[in-house]
Formats: structure tokens, sequence, C-alpha cells
């Protein structure tokens, strides 16, 4: 565990995994962004949990991912954080 990052241009998103709880709230939002729907498998950002009944879990990021920010703004547990240009936003 640890923190994961996805940076494109002037933007960068920064995970935390120890906050984050497993909600999926990102992958929802990032799914309804980019397919119109909520579905976490068509997300660019994925919450993989370590093991079986575990809490501890594990962000990644397609290379789908744009960087937009939508998956930090909507996280409740600000275990996502996005920068743009050089700046916190969310």
């Amino acid at each position: 565990m640890g923190l994961a990052y996805k940076s494109v241009q002037e933007r960068r998103i920064v995970a935390d995994d120890e906050k984050c709880n497993g909600c999926l709230m990102c992958q929802l939002r990032c799914s309804d962004r980019f397919e119109k729907a909520f579905s976490i498998s068509r997300a660019a950002i994925r919450v993989d949990r370590f093991a079986k009944g575990a809490t501890d879990f594990f962000i990644s990021f397609t290379d789908k991912c744009d960087a937009c920010g939508i998956c930090a703004r909507h996280c409740p547990y600000e275990a996502l954080t996005w920068f743009k240009e050089g700046r916190e936003v969310a």
C-alpha cells in the first residue's frame, strides 16, 4: 500500500490507499463521465481489495485516465487528491 498517481499534461491525481475504504464512488463517477453509465468495470480508476474480506484497498489508474479529477472531487474519504498546474484543487 502507499501512494499511486496519474499525471497527464498539467494535471495529477494522487491516490492514498491508506485512506480508501472501498466505497467505489470514484469508479462510479468516472464511469458516468466516460460511459454515461454507472459501471465500475468501465471506469478509468480501479479500486481492488488486497484479500477477500480484507479492508485494505489498492488504487490504480488505467491508460484511459486523463486525470480530469472527477474521482478526487467525489471521494468522501479524501483518498484522492487532484492537482492542476501544480496546485491542489480537490
